[in-house]
């Protein structure tokens, strides 16, 4: 039984208890805010413009320690033992004194606190890590922040503050720390869209970021206000709890003002995703931030956006049985959104002249791919295989999507120019860079023998797996789209890849022999390594996915033990 807690004394008391467990399982955030601290100092204590680059390392080494503290908090599942298994450690559990927390020994069934530690959290925490590092280490061969070597301490550092918010929004419980996690992780995003301010898109896109963030923020607030008013709680479990006993939210106005208030919260989480309609800042954003920023948005930021956006509707709604309509059915919601999201992300792409733009829009097919996923969960009737198709696209999208960006960057810094126009014949001029790029976009179509596909496979099976009551395929409809859709991808990936292998190259003015010693592009030793970082692992989990399946199993085991 938990100690009565009637006065501030007693509650002290109680939380001296489980100060140790909540400081242990903060650690990974601990680490990074101190780096971020000392990433801040070591720019103020170093003068000299070379000496800033360290801070890139230093932040690279930081991120690497976040993770390497982040490891051991996973808690591998085997089915011998399932009963010793533990699902995680609650952080700041006495955040709210009317629902004491349920802890033994660490271990979470049922509990209310900020944010908990569990396999799924872990997951998301090594993959901003891992994403974070790769951004870093791709941001050295930018020439354009290689041009401004003054402020890479302060871009290390804003990298580092973008990571804690990307750490807590997946692990959170409360829906005031969710709210807390997306602001932090998003303030250092505007500046960091902005770094080149001097820049034609520069400023424009981080001005477009902010006002769209601020007011998809401001809805996501409100809708957690209307939660907060229909249950008196925050915190996601109670939440979920107070729905299944008070039956006047199934009936009356409650249940209109639970459907505006998830309404609302979707448009501040949908924005994280790039989910139409909350999107409209992602083409220009992507376009006028620095590439490894856009990088960085179009990966981690967005997996933390899908891991917070799966905690707060999968364990918030109450589930239904199977002849009891659920209370809310945003299975139904999410599909749509999910259709008009790859649907929308696809046919804009087509339209696109500008390499990075075209992978911009691209980015939102993606989202809506992993929404449909999404739609399908559902622990009443065991569905989540969706969750597993989620944690699996996340991985593989994480080095297809980063190797796409920087291939760009690359090209870039040699022709100074992102239009598709100017990739022509690049096959002949950098076969290397020309060929890892039809690798990753290949991939992001999902053709076989390549990581994508695995991804799709995942996903598809999660959308055409029949029910098992009725024997029907509720969701063919939705494995349609995501099929036709994944074809029409395929035409404007194809295009790069015909413009740089079939086509001759042409001249134009932003080309010259001073850029291009002998009309061929080389990469130095760490580049050309970066690049074989990001390719194998593409070509290794198109052969050899089972790691994948593992990696995704350990994940979901957290769902089974509400």
């Amino acid at each position: 039984m938990p100690p009565k807690l009637d006065t501030l004394a007693s509650i002290a008391h109680a939380v001296q208890g489980y100060t140790a467990i909540s400081i242990n399982a903060f650690t990974p955030e601990f680490v990074l805010g101190i780096g971020f601290l000392l990433t801040i100092l070591l720019d103020a204590l170093t003068s000299r413009a070379a000496s800033k680059r360290f801070s890139i390392y230093f932040a690279v080494i930081v991120l690497a320690v976040a993770g390497g503290f982040a490891i051991p908090q996973w808690h591998g599942f085997d089915p011998l033992h399932a009963r010793e298994w533990k699902g995680g450690s609650l952080v700041f559990p006495y955040s709210l004194t009317m629902f004491p927390p349920n802890i033994s020994a660490g271990a979470i069934v049922h509990g209310y606190a900020m944010a908990v530690v569990d396999n799924f959290s872990v997951f998301f925490k090594l993959l901003v890590s891992i994403a974070g590092i790769l951004v870093l280490l791709m941001s050295l061969a930018s020439r354009k922040l290689q041009e401004q070597p003054k402020r890479l301490g302060e871009y290390s550092s804003l990298i580092l503050g973008m990571s804690i918010g990307l750490y807590l929004m997946p692990a959170s419980m409360d829906l005031i720390m969710m709210y807390v996690s997306l602001e932090l992780s998003s303030i250092a995003g505007y500046l960091l869209a902005g770094f080149f301010r001097q820049s034609e898109h520069g400023a424009e896109a981080s001005l477009k970021y902010i006002l769209f963030g601020a007011l998809s923020s401001g809805l996501m607030i409100y809708g957690f206000s209307l939660f907060y008013g229909l249950t008196g709680t925050t915190n996601i479990i109670a939440i979920q709890q107070v729905l299944t006993l008070n039956p006047a939210t199934h009936t009356g106005m409650n249940v209109y003002i639970l459907w505006a208030g998830t309404l609302l919260v979707l448009a501040g989480m949908g924005y994280k995703v790039s989910a139409v309609p909350f999107h409209f800042w992602t083409p220009d954003v992507y376009e006028g931030a620095p590439v490894p920023i856009t990088a960085l948005l179009s990966v981690a930021s967005k997996a933390a956006g899908f891991g917070m956006l799966i905690r707060f509707l999968v364990l918030i709604f109450p589930e239904s049985g199977r002849n009891a309509p659920p209370l809310i059915d945003w299975h139904f919601a999410i599909a749509v959104l999910a259709v008009l999201t790859m649907t929308f992300g696809n046919f804009a792409a087509l339209l696109q002249s500008n390499v990075r733009r075209m992978l911009a829009y691209s980015t939102i097919a993606h989202s809506g791919y992993m929404l449909a996923a999404l739609a399908t969960v559902s622990l009443a009737y065991g569905r989540v295989s969706g969750i597993v198709a989620i944690v699996i696209y996340l991985t593989v999208y994480l080095f297809m999507q980063l190797g796409a960006f920087f291939v760009v960057e690359l090209i870039g810094n040699k022709i100074s120019s992102e239009e598709l126009e100017d990739y022509r014949g690049l096959m002949s001029r950098t076969p290397l860079a020309a060929t890892a790029l039809v690798i990753f976009l290949v991939s992001l179509t999902g053709i076989p023998l390549t990581a994508g596909f695995v991804g799709k496979f995942y996903l598809l099976t999660s959308l055409l797996t029949p029910d098992a009551g009725s024997h029907g395929v509720p969701f063919l409809w939705l494995g349609v789209a995501v099929i036709l859709n994944s074809v029409i991808s395929l035409y404007y990936y194809l295009r790069v890849a015909a413009a740089m292998f079939l086509k001759r190259s042409v001249a134009t003015d932003r080309i010259s022999e001073e850029m291009i010693p002998h009309n061929r592009i080389q990469y130095s030793l760490p580049v050309t390594l970066l690049l074989l970082v990001l390719v194998i692992p593409i070509l290794l989990f198109g052969v050899y996915f089972q790691p994948l399946v593992d990696l995704a199993s350990g994940v979901i085991q957290m769902f089974f033990i509400r």
